[in-house]
């Protein structure tokens, strides 16, 4: 299967952040990719959001998020372990889906999430239609670039629909110059030779090359006492995601990522979960991601699984 890496091309947009560029200091590039139509203010520890000019609402308040933590939250990827799983237990728990992990919404497996985390543009792009079929009122956690795509896809209306969060780059901060994590609260995050992990979304987040990080991310930011990974494989690279089949499955940097980023981010958020008492359990049969790292938690496994885990033949080193 060839899978096509998404690029989106608009003149007038391309242009614009061209010479935004050329203007700006250094320290604020990062700035240009929200450009031209999407502008945020500050508002309070919230952001008023605007569109083409016009003030469409508020983002919610990631300190207000936190009063209403659950004690056990389900992050829920794309991992095509998922299609062997039994989801009926699903229904009930609170549940972080990422990305394509919404079509579990509309096919009524989870009624109303508790988040939905986006952390690329070209998803936004590509399924926008599978976005706005969400309640209304869905809480939406969106880095910039990601708001400025359902703007451009969906219009102010799009962007009224959800109950929008913006999840801030951690040394990008919207609005402002760049900074390292020394210019930041110590409480607010940690970090290992490799890796960086927030503890407090209002501060922003850390990438490292999985949108699964954000729905980590955001249980230490709730700190939940039990986190549960669902479709979280990292393997098959070369396979379409759950909701996705062989004529329009995406492009993923994912095989790139997982030695050089992506296990460095896992073994810090291990780790520092032993400081809040937090346990990360992996609900994938199929994940990469070694069982000494990560346990393997066969709860959502059907009564005729047999067993097997794809670890178990060393295949954690691919």
């Amino acid at each position: 299967m060839n899978k096509q890496r998404f690029r989106r091309f608009d003149l007038y947009t391309t242009a614009y952040r061209t010479f935004y560029k050329l203007l700006v200091p250094v320290a604020l590039k990062h700035m240009a990719i929200t450009r031209p139509f999407l502008r945020l203010m500050a508002d309070a520890d919230a952001w008023q959001v605007y569109w083409k000019g016009h003030c469409i609402g508020r983002t919610g308040s990631w300190a207000d998020l936190r009063a209403e933590a659950p004690v056990r939250l389900f992050s829920v990827g794309s991992g095509p372990s998922i299609n062997q799983q039994d989801l009926g237990l699903i229904p009930g728990e609170q549940c972080v889906l990422v990305n394509g992990a919404i079509s579990l919404v509309l096919d009524s497996t989870v009624s109303r999430p508790f988040a939905v985390m986006i952390e690329d543009s070209r998803f936004i792009y590509e399924r926008a239609d599978m976005l706005m079929q969400l309640p209304q009122g869905t809480r939406l956690c969106l880095v910039a670039s990601a708001m400025q795509a359902l703007g451009a896809t969906c219009g102010a209306e799009g962007l009224a629909h959800f109950e929008l969060f913006l999840i801030d780059g951690f040394e990008t901060p919207y609005g402002k110059a760049r900074r390292t994590v020394n210019d930041a609260p110590n409480e607010s995050y940690r970090m290992s030779a490799k890796a960086k992990l927030s503890l407090n979304l209002a501060q922003g987040h850390f990438g490292c090359g999985t949108v699964m990080y954000c729905g980590i991310q955001l249980a230490f930011h709730l700190r939940v006492q039990q986190l549960y990974l669902v479709g979280f494989d990292l393997t098959d690279f070369d396979q379409p995601r759950f909701y996705e089949n062989q004529h329009n499955a995406a492009w993923t940097g994912l095989q790139n990522a997982y030695q050089e980023r992506i296990l460095p981010a896992l073994r810090l958020a291990v780790d520092i979960a032993q400081e809040f008492n937090m346990s990360i359990e992996n609900c994938s049969h199929t994940s990469i991601i070694p069982r000494e790292l990560i346990p393997f938690n066969a709860r959502l496994m059907p009564p005729s699984w047999d067993g097997h885990y794809a670890g178990e033949e060393g295949s954690a080193e691919r």
